[in-house]
């Protein structure tokens, strides 16, 4: 059927070739820009990551700039540092030539002087940037807060979140001179100095036992068993005075009578008439009771009760109660009820003598001995700070010294106390945790000590050869260790050299990859298209035939009314 109202071939015809005019264009803008993703409405998702990675590809750029920069800082530092080690080497022997008899030192602190020049101008020109490695300004050059420089390293992405990754300098290890002191050349100011006293505190004692004194009276003679001296003793109990919820110790009764006399010296006949004599029939007597006897030198007559404290009980006391005798004389041998004798504990001092200071890198150690154990009692900047709510590890008096102390103790459960006497401490133990007493306790303490050993106490730039009062010896020690310590700065811009490097070639590759992975994202396939190309405009060549012949038909049909 033929209308001349509607044309569905002309219309389908129309239609497909605009469909391939739409297709031809689309190829011809991909040709043109060299993308087949050029705009989101080509493919959202590929748009969208293309264009996260293009931004993250100009961010790695921009640290790969930054990565080249912090090299040449690095590079700068340890070009200076390589320089300055000879010289350091050179001031070094001439220290060594200053030692020499006759020599003329006035000269030789004259090249030193122009080597002390030399070494300082190389440090502050070792600048790259606005950056000094080697010339500081740094307030506190060992608070690690203070003394780090950072460099950048990678850009990171992490899902949706980006970093910037950074490398930590510490400046400690390399500075050669800063404004606030500690720099390689400098002298190092971190000991701890006498430690309040404890670095040349080393004392000792035992705690003294309990004691009952008496005078012997005599002759005392005992005919038989039935005349005899009784008394009672409690032994070992503690202080109530010092101890809380004190021990009631161990109650031993002794009975004297003529079998224990003849079996301590059968010769006296029952009859004891001197102290040493009556020495004899007590330690007989006190056998396996915990106390012993002891003759009191000076005296004829005066002799002693003590507790032998080999009870396993923690006190040390000695009370002698309910003394009787059935002698005819009535006598006791100078025994009589007494109250208790307690033993005492030991207790220390140490002086105080100057304030100090404890560095953040510092830790002071201080033996400590209780009862015949020895703990390190270990102390470091926290252990100040905490103790005195400070936080500048500053200990200024000998109240903040006890007060540190304690803590410390404290910490470390040692049941030990310190009390400031203004000029001295005090060192007690704590009966509430070490409950023993008297002559079997012992309490030591020092020498302190801190983990610096032969810090230099002078800079490169104070060594005078020419004074009197100098130790060349010092001089050269000092100097061996600054070289020691340039030897480990060099080594550590090597290092960081090194990684430098690495991460600059890494980023580089990682560049490439990004912008291959990119490229495969929306990059057009310019075979494919234009192969694409060809074939769509055949498609619309043969398509505007198509219409031709469509539209071709109505005119056909006019020659029907000729």
């Amino acid at each position: 059927m033929t209308s001349i109202l509607t044309n569905s071939s002309a219309t389908a015809a129309l239609a497909t070739l605009q469909a391939v005019n739409n297709q031809l264009t689309r190829n011809q803008d991909q040709i043109s820009s060299g993308l087949r993703v050029a705009s989101a409405s080509d493919n959202a998702a590929y748009w969208s990551i293309a264009t996260t990675m293009r931004s993250d590809s100009h961010a790695i750029t921009a640290a790969s700039d930054a990565i080249a920069l912090g090299s040449a800082t690095i590079d700068t530092a340890y070009s200076g540092v390589d320089s300055v080690i000879d010289l350091v080497s050179q001031f070094r022997s001439k220290i060594v030539s200053a030692m020499e008899p006759g020599v003329d030192k006035t000269k030789i602190q004259s090249e030193l002087d122009q080597l002390k020049q030399q070494v300082v101008s190389i440090a502050d020109s070792s600048s790259f940037s606005g950056q000094n490695w080697l010339s500081t300004n740094v307030g506190d050059l060992y608070d690690p807060s203070e003394d780090t420089a950072s460099l950048v390293s990678s850009f990171v992405r992490t899902g949706s979140s980006v970093e910037l990754n950074k490398t930590t300098v510490d400046l400690q290890g390399i500075s050669l001179f800063n404004s606030g002191g500690g720099g390689i050349l400098q002298a190092d100011d971190r000991s701890t100095g006498t430690i309040g006293g404890l670095r040349n505190t080393d004392v000792f004692t035992d705690g003294s036992g309990s004691i009952q004194s008496f005078t012997f009276n005599g002759p005392l003679n005992f005919t038989d068993n039935s005349t005899a001296i009784t008394f009672t003793m409690v032994i070992d109990a503690e202080d109530p005075s010092t101890t809380p919820s004190p021990g009631p110790g161990n109650t031993v009764t002794v009975r004297i009578d003529r079998s224990t006399v003849d079996q301590a010296d059968p010769t006296l006949n029952g009859v004891v008439s001197t102290r040493d004599q009556f020495a004899n029939v007590m330690q007989k007597a006190l056998q396996s009771t915990g106390a012993i006897f002891s003759t009191m030198s000076g005296s004829s007559y005066g002799y002693a009760l003590l507790s032998n404290e080999t009870s396993g009980l923690t006190g040390s006391s000695i009370q002698v109660t309910s003394v009787a005798s059935t002698l005819a004389s009535g006598k006791t041998g100078g025994l009589q009820p007494t109250g208790t004798s307690y033993g005492a504990r030991p207790a220390l001092i140490s002086y105080w003598d100057q304030p100090f200071k404890v560095d953040y890198s510092a830790e002071i150690h201080v033996p400590i001995s209780i009862n015949g154990t020895t703990t390190l009692l270990d102390i470091d900047r926290q252990t100040v700070n905490d103790a005195l709510g400070t936080n500048d590890g500053m200990v200024n008096s000998s109240d903040d010294l006890a007060a540190v102390l304690n803590d410390a103790m404290s910490k470390q459960n040692l049941g030990l106390t310190a009390t400031s006497e203004g000029s001295y401490l005090l060192y007690q133990e704590d009966p509430t945790i070490l409950k023993e007493a008297g002559s079997k306790t012992s309490l030591g303490i020092g020498p302190a000590c801190d983990d610096f050993t032969d810090l230099p106490d002078f800079g490169l730039l104070d060594v005078d050869v020419t004074t009197p009062a100098a130790d060349l010896d010092h001089y050269l020690t000092g100097v061996d260790g600054m070289l020691d310590k340039l030897t480990a700065a060099g080594s550590t811009l090597g290092s960081l050299k090194q990684r430098s490097d690495q991460q600059a070639d890494f980023t580089s590759k990682l560049l490439d990859s990004l912008n291959s992975g990119i490229g495969k994202l929306v990059d057009a396939d310019m075979e494919e298209t234009s192969a694409r190309m060809n074939a769509l405009k055949t498609q619309q060549q043969l398509t505007i035939q198509s219409l031709q012949v469509a539209n071709s038909a109505p005119r056909i049909l006019l020659q029907l009314f000729q």
